[in-house]
């Protein structure tokens, strides 16, 4: 499991806005608050979309293993939680046995099998030597190249969506 933070405190951008519009501590706070969590959730829906490009997955694959905890007035920090363990092959598509191995979805799997499991789970599984036993389902791996897109958005995106949905929530909260 990663965490992935956007750190704003040597912002000058989030500086200069305060300045710029006559607001309370509470109201600062409430726009901060708000923007970094629109903005945690933005960097969930954008490396979701890059990572599901980029392994060839379902979107909702990559959806269910990205959690956002929000930040409130009081701790004024957003994360995106990632829990990249790899997909199980199962669940890239229907499972097929072919001569040479096993395939799920578009992606094969050399010398491994289909089976199911006495609890009554299918998968795709491979043996661990040469022997009846042990064996593993087969999973196709996320890491590296998720972790590196999330950090690839994280530093180059992340601060700019800041600094515009702080102006925004700025704007909205001072005209009230």
């Amino acid at each position: 499991m990663r965490a992935f933070n956007l750190d704003i405190t040597d912002n000058n951008e989030v500086d200069n806005i305060i300045s710029a519009f006559k607001a309370t501590k509470i109201q600062v706070e409430t726009a901060l608050m708000r923007a970094l969590n629109k903005t945690a959730l933005w960097l969930k829906s954008q490396s979701v979309k890059e990572i599901s490009k980029e392994k060839a997955l379902k979107q909702k694959l990559i959806r269910e293993r990205l959690h956002v905890l929000k930040s409130n007035r009081k701790q004024l920090v957003a994360r995106v939680i990632a829990s990249l363990h790899g997909v199980k092959a199962h669940q890239i598509g229907n499972m097929r046995q072919t001569k040479t191995g096993a395939k799920a979805g578009k992606r094969h799997f050399k010398g491994a099998f289909v089976a199911t499991m006495p609890t009554g789970h299918t998968g795709i599984y491979k043996r661990k030597g040469r022997k009846k036993l042990p064996i593993r389902e087969v999973v196709f791996p996320l890491e590296p190249v998720a972790s590196n897109v999330i950090k690839s958005i994280t530093d180059e995106k992340a601060a700019q969506q800041f600094t515009k949905l702080f102006t925004h929530e700025m704007q909205f909260i001072t005209s009230r």
